[in-house]
């Protein structure tokens, strides 16, 4: 994969961590707290129909090409308005820390 012109990264995108808190019964209740924004490039990698709980949905796999960041890590998401990317990996492509490759999943 080829590292993406600066120019390309057209998408900004809130980079969110999750935080658990424990509720009053002791579950815990997982919310998401922003970080900041990114500007990333969104590349379609496959998509699939698959069947959950008696319904369809579509899974969508991507790849976000951003600017290095050393903090991210798998269980933050990217978020655009209603659309939410699940970071499954991310890592630096070429160990120079110039950018980071985020493998994403989108659920439709």
């Amino acid at each position: 994969m080829n590292a993406p012109k600066i120019g390309e990264m057209r998408l900004r995108m809130s980079l969110e961590t999750p935080v658990d808190t424990a509720d009053d019964s002791g579950a815990m209740t997982r919310a998401y707290v922003a970080l900041g924004a990114i500007w990333v490039k969104l590349t379609p990698l496959s998509a699939e129909a698959r069947f959950v709980e008696d319904r369809q949905e579509m899974a969508i796999q991507w790849i976000a090409q951003a600017r290095w960041r050393g903090d991210v890590t798998s269980e933050m998401r990217l978020v655009d308005g209603s659309r939410k990317l699940r970071i499954a990996s991310a890592y630096d492509p070429d160990g120079r820390r110039r950018f980071l490759l985020c493998h994403c999943e989108e659920i439709a």
